[in-house]
């Protein structure tokens, strides 16, 4: 046994060595190049979208958000890349009952799945005490995430979407917000 595992660390560690010698590293992660500025626009247009396929009643103005730099991206083992980033747009609701919820949630997930989204999880849940509703839908051409969430605690219907890890010049590495100020509107 001691014999195999010493064999198989030898081996692990020749062909680390080989393939970091040629440039590849099996523990290092290559991200591509993203400019904030098209994924930002990329995720407001695509939350808009979802807006307008939500189709909610009357409610309280959307507070403004701004696109944020998420830190989640890694070159390595334990290891966060200084200069990749993803991008995070989040904004909610408040004060929808269930009986509005509930379609609206469906509708989107409709809608999601008719662009050719994957649904990757489902958060519907009920307990006697509590119901939740949602879903997370990912876009196989882009990698970009949405989530949708409302729970009887809150009675919030949120929205986050975001972009995968893309390195990004080091200029802009250090920017936590991008762009203006935005929020949904009502076509």
């Amino acid at each position: 046994m001691k014999r195999t595992t010493a064999y198989l660390l030898a081996a692990l560690t020749a062909l680390t060595a080989s393939l970091t010698a040629t440039g590849c590293s099996v523990l290092e992660h290559r991200y591509p190049s993203g400019d904030p500025t098209i994924l930002s626009q990329r995720l407001k247009t695509r939350a808009q979208w979802a807006y307008e396929t939500m189709a909610l009643p009357r409610h309280k103005p959307v507070e403004p958000v701004r696109v944020n730099t998420g830190y989640s991206c890694h070159t390595g083992i334990d290891r966060v890349a200084e200069d990749v980033r993803t991008h995070e747009l989040g904004w909610s609701v408040p004060d929808i009952p269930i009986g509005t919820a509930r379609p609206t949630e469906q509708r989107l997930r409709n809608a999601f799945v008719a662009a050719g989204w994957k649904i990757t999880h489902d958060r519907d849940r009920r307990h006697p005490d509590w119901t939740e509703l949602g879903f997370r839908a990912e876009d196989p051409a882009t990698g970009d995430k949405f989530d949708l969430a409302w729970n009887t605690s809150t009675t919030s219907l949120f929205l986050d979407g975001y972009t995968p890890c893309a390195k990004v010049p080091h200029s802009l590495a250090e920017e936590y917000t991008i762009g203006e100020d935005w929020t949904p509107h009502r076509p």
